[in-house]
């Protein structure tokens, strides 16, 4: 369990200061959240928390993310796929998973708030990773 302790607070933190970054700069740098990638990799190999195909299919989420963020018109940014792909060395898949979903919908109640009341057009750029925060907050507990 060791792990999961050490697992949780480095991605609460890593969550903690990209979300900040997204929020203020609109774009993350990518070395922090390789860094955590690396960081999860690593205690996947001390402690094995999850089955080598969740961990990879938990990383599979995030990298479907970088996809759709490469052919895609940049609805989603590149920092969030690499986010996603770090989370994923943590989380495994349905964790992983979970994380994405809750932050999706938590996104579509703001932007659903930012249309009808802040009369906001649809092209107004919102950052996901404080999404992922708040989901990964609700997650722990």
């Amino acid at each position: 369990m060791t792990g999961g302790l050490i697992g949780n607070t480095a991605l609460l933190g890593v969550l903690a200061v990209t979300a900040y970054q997204d929020w203020r700069e609109q774009k993350i740098g990518i070395y922090l959240p390789c860094a955590a990638g690396i960081v999860g990799l690593l205690l996947y190999l001390f402690y094995r928390e999850h089955t080598l195909t969740d961990l990879l299919l938990g990383m599979g989420i995030g990298v479907v993310m970088l996809l759709i963020a490469w052919t895609g018109r940049e609805c989603i940014g590149a920092g969030d796929g690499v986010m996603l792909v770090a989370s994923g060395t943590f989380l495994g898949f349905w964790g992983n998973l979970r994380l994405l979903i809750a932050a999706l919908f938590l996104a579509a109640v703001a932007a659903l708030f930012l249309l009808v009341i802040k009369r906001k057009g649809r092209n107004y750029r919102m950052p996901f990773l404080p999404f992922l925060l708040v989901a990964y907050l609700f997650q722990l507990g």
